[in-house]
This record gives C-alpha cells, sequence and structure tokens, in this order.
C-alpha cells in the first residue's frame, strides 16, 4: 500500500454516492453542486460536462463522462476527485488504452488485476495517487477514476488498518 491515501479513505464510500445522491436529487435542474464541509470544498457534476478541470489522468477517448465528484481541501493542496464514463468498447480494450497511456501521462503503474468482468488498475506519480477500474454489464463497460493528491507539506493521515467501526447501522459482516 502507498504512503499517501485519499481524503476519501476518511468516509466510507457509500457515505459519498448518499450524499452525492441527495445533492444531485435536491438540485435536478442544475448539473453542478458545490458545497464546503468539513474544512474540504466538494463539487458533485453530471452530464456530459463532468470531467473536473486539470483532471491529470487520461480520458478514454469516445467515453461519456457521466459524473463527477472532486474534493479540494481549504488550506492545503490535499485533493481528490473521481469520474465515472460510459463507454461501448469491451474492458479488456480500455485497459489495454490506460496500461499504455498512464505511462506515457508520466504515471508509474503500480498494480494490474482482473476478477471477472472487472479490471483495476494503481498508478502513482509524485504526490499523486490514480485508480482505475473497468467493469462491463450487458455492451456498456464503466470506467471509474480516481485520482487523489496528498498536500506536499503535510503528513499522510495515521493508517489503522481499519476501514471502519461496526457499530449498529453498520454492523460486522462476518
Amino acid at each position: 500500500m502507498s504512503r499517501y491515501h485519499s481524503p476519501f479513505h476518511r468516509a466510507p464510500i457509500l457515505l459519498w454516492l448518499l450524499v452525492g445522491g441527495v445533492a444531485f436529487g435536491a438540485c435536478a435542474n442544475r448539473e453542478e453542486v458545490t458545497f464546503k464541509s468539513g474544512g474540504m470544498t466538494h463539487t458533485f457534476s453530471e452530464g456530459k460536462e463532468a470531467v473536473p478541470r486539470n483532471f491529470p489522468v487520461p480520458i478514454y477517448p469516445g467515453a461519456t463522462p457521466t459524473g463527477s465528484v472532486s474534493a479540494q481541501a481549504d488550506k492545503s493542496s490535499e485533493q481528490a476527485q473521481f469520474l465515472m464514463l460510459s463507454s461501448a468498447d469491451s474492458p479488456e480494450k480500455i485497459s489495454s488504452y490506460y496500461k499504455q497511456e498512464l505511462p506515457r501521462a508520466g504515471w508509474k503503474v503500480d498494480s494490474f488485476q482482473t476478477i471477472g468482468n472487472l479490471v483495476s488498475l494503481a498508478a502513482s506519480r509524485d504526490h499523486w495517487e490514480a485508480n482505475v477500474m473497468v467493469s462491463s454489464e450487458g455492451d456498456r463497460s464503466t470506467i471509474s477514476l480516481n485520482v487523489s493528491r496528498l498536500d506536499s507539506g503535510g503528513s499522510p493521515p495515521e493508517d489503522t488498518g481499519e476501514v471502519y467501526t461496526p457499530d449498529k447501522l453498520t454492523p460486522p459482516t462476518d
């Protein structure tokens, strides 16, 4: 595991999905919602214009953006961006593109895995981490791009090894 961690690791992914769904549902006439919380500015976007500005990972050619989430710390350069794309191409073709293009864009591919119809790549560059996940259902592939940057002046959050603490709402699964 890398020594850098995405700000997204601080909250369960289900919370991010819930917040994003509420934000989109509350503002159905808008394609972008921005708010401040926990010392960070969060932006949720949907539709074809959802690609965050200066997104540091190559965008798969011909893919259609479906939504994004960005979080920027107010007092540091810590940030995270998550982008969803859709494509008619196969996961194999898409993952081959990323295996070639990430190194060309200055990224070091740290891992590559295929599990069933899910392909996962992890890459790093300077103080950046990127994760590419490609899955398919029917004749469409979904491409999930997650990029995070830890403030180079700060130290990474302490890794406790625990993703969440079970409670009444989220009991243990095993």
